[in-house]
């Protein structure tokens, strides 16, 4: 009888065992793989991927852009949207397109910044584009709009090759190569009007574009050509009637 007893009592424990000892294994493996993950995370994070890399490079040089451009007035850059505001210097108003002369000086005091870091800094290569975004309110139809909006952005483009008034420092002929070679205007009605008012809707951004990790990112802009050599070779905005 007691032997019977005993016999059950170690049946009993040999079979709990296995039970508690693939418990403690599972534990310990759970472990294991954590300890696994946080090391890979601590590698990447310590050692980015290239194009982690690039993209810190990118955001580096919208940074740089940022930081020159803080001692402007009104002109704010964000580096999530890559886009600069200038404020209201650069609303219009309803329907027209001209800018005021103290915009236009605005102007051409915040693109010498910006061709100063996309010329002199080491990621230069990576901004792709600067695009003159111009904008409308949702008053009037879309088509005139968009030729409005296409408009305003062309006459700021237009006021930087503009003659500069006195005590005031014009754009080199190196700088305005500059500004062809890397600024484009586009028009876009009242798409991103969103929930602003008219008044806000009716302004231009600049959008910085930059090269994807993908891209050829040894691309360098084209080299100056000969004719390029005096400020003649740009030619004069001839001023336009909206009909």
């Amino acid at each position: 009888m007691f032997s019977r007893t005993i016999a059950r009592r170690r049946a009993k424990e040999e079979g709990e065992k296995p039970f508690w000892i693939s418990y403690a294994d599972l534990m310990t493996a759970m472990m294991m793989l954590f300890f696994i993950v946080m090391a890979v995370s601590l590698i990447v994070i310590t050692n980015p991927g290239p194009e982690q890399e690039h993209e810190k490079r990118v955001r580096n040089l919208c940074e740089e852009i940022k930081r020159v451009a803080e001692g402007v007035k009104d002109v704010t850059v964000d580096c999530l949207t890559n886009r600069i505001n200038f404020g209201p210097q650069a609303f219009f108003a309803t329907g027209r397109f001209e800018l005021s002369s103290d915009t236009k000086l605005k102007l051409r005091e915040v693109v010498p910044l910006i061709i100063s870091v996309a010329s002199k800094n080491s990621d230069s290569h990576l901004l792709r584009r600067v695009v003159i975004e111009g904008y409308a309110s949702r008053s009037g139809s879309y088509l005139l709009n968009l030729q409005l909006s296409m408009r305003r952005a062309e006459e700021v483009l237009c006021s930087l090759f503009e003659g500069s008034r006195p005590n005031e420092r014009a754009l080199t002929l190196q700088e305005k190569q500059v500004v062809r070679d890397l600024f484009l205007v586009g028009g876009y009605s009242f798409n991103d009007a969103g929930n602003k008012t008219d008044q806000e809707a009716q302004r231009v951004e600049f959008r910085l574009e930059f090269h994807g990790y993908r891209d050829d990112a040894a691309s360098e802009r084209s080299a100056t050509s000969p004719a390029d050599s005096d400020l003649e070779s740009f030619g004069t905005c001839r001023p336009r009637v909206l009909g």
